[in-house]
C-alpha cells in the first residue's frame, strides 16, 4: 500500500490527470450500460404487438361483423325513438282518460246510470197498473219500451231501454268485497258497444242515492248527449215533483185553517 502511494506521488500532473479522466470515463460507460439494462425488458414490453381479434383479419368475416354492428345500431336508434313515442302516446292517453273522467263526474253520468237503474230493477215484479204508472213517470226523462231481465248465472239484471230514441242497455250486477256492496254498471249500445263503465257505491239505507262512484271505463260518442239530456230531465222531473209536494202543504193548511180572503180596499 505504500508502495502503490509512492507511485502516485512520483506522477507527473499530466499522468494524474489522465488517470482520473480514465477513471470518470469508466464510471459514466458503467451508469450507461446499467441504464441500458434497467429498461429493456418495459421498452420490450410496450414494443409488444397487440392481439388481433381473429374475425377481423377474414374479408368475409369482418363485412358480416360490420353489417351487424351497423344493424344493432339502427335497431337502438329505432328502440330509442318507440321509447320516446310510447311515453308520448301515454301521456296524451291518460290525458284524454282524466278528461274523460271528469266530463262524467261533472255532469253526473255515473249516478244517473245508477238512478235508471234503481228506478227500473223492480219493474217486471209491478203489476200492469204500475208499471202503466212507471212507464207515465220514465217518459218524462225520455225512457220507453223498457225491459228488464236478469242475468243468469249472476246477482243482476240487464235493462234494455229507448232513450231519446235511441236503443241502450244496461248490465247491473251487485258485487260484495270485504262486507262492502257495491253495483257494476255497463252501459252499452244496440250494438253490444261498451259505452261506459261505472261502479258506484249505494247508500246503505234506501240505496237510492250514490256515496262513492268510480268511472272505469267510457268511450266519447253523441251517447253522451243523451244521458246529459236525461240527467237534465230528471232533475228538472225532481223540481216538479218538490213543488207538487209544496203546493200539497199549502192545499192541506188551506183545508185546516179557513178565512175570508182580504178584500182590497177602494182607493
Amino acid at each position: 500500500m505504500n508502495q502503490f502511494i509512492q507511485q502516485l506521488s512520483n506522477l507527473s500532473l499530466g499522468q494524474a490527470i489522465l488517470i482520473a479522466c480514465s477513471v470518470l470515463l469508466s464510471l459514466f460507460v458503467v451508469a450507461v450500460l446499467k441504464q441500458l439494462f434497467s429498461t429493456k425488458s418495459p421498452s420490450k414490453a410496450s414494443a409488444k404487438p397487440s392481439p388481433v381479434n381473429p374475425v377481423r383479419i377474414d374479408p368475409v368475416l369482418n363485412q358480416t361483423l360490420t353489417k351487424a354492428e351497423k344493424l344493432e345500431d339502427i335497431l337502438n336508434e329505432d328502440i330509442a325513438t318507440l321509447k320516446h313515442n310510447l311515453e308520448q302516446e301515454r301521456v296524451e292517453v291518460t290525458e284524454a282518460a282524466k278528461a274523460l273522467k271528469a266530463l262524467a263526474i261533472e255532469k253526473r253520468i255515473p249516478e244517473t246510470l245508477f238512478q235508471i237503474y234503481s228506478e227500473m230493477k223492480a219493474f217486471p215484479k209491478k203489476s200492469k197498473e204500475s208499471q202503466e204508472t212507471d212507464m207515465e213517470w220514465h217518459r218524462k226523462v225520455g225512457v220507453s219500451d223498457l225491459k228488464v231481465e236478469p242475468i243468469i248465472g249472476e246477482n243482476g239484471i240487464i235493462i234494455t231501454f229507448v232513450l231519446l230514441r235511441h236503443l241502450y242497455r244496461i248490465s247491473a250486477i251487485t258485487h260484495t268485497y270485504a262486507r262492502i256492496n257495491f253495483v257494476e254498471l255497463t252501459l252499452s249500445s244496440s250494438e253490444d258497444v261498451k259505452l261506459m263503465v261505472v261502479r258506484v257505491k249505494p247508500e246503505e239505507t234506501l240505496g237510492r242515492g250514490v256515496v262513492e262512484k268510480a268511472v272505469m271505463e267510457m268511450r266519447q260518442g253523441e251517447w253522451v248527449d243523451d244521458i246529459i239530456a236525461c240527467r237534465l230531465l230528471m232533475d228538472k222531473r225532481q223540481t216538479e215533483l218538490d213543488l207538487l209536494a209544496g203546493h200539497r202543504e199549502v192545499e192541506q193548511l188551506k183545508d185546516k185553517f179557513a178565512f175570508n180572503p182580504l178584500k182590497k180596499r177602494n182607493s
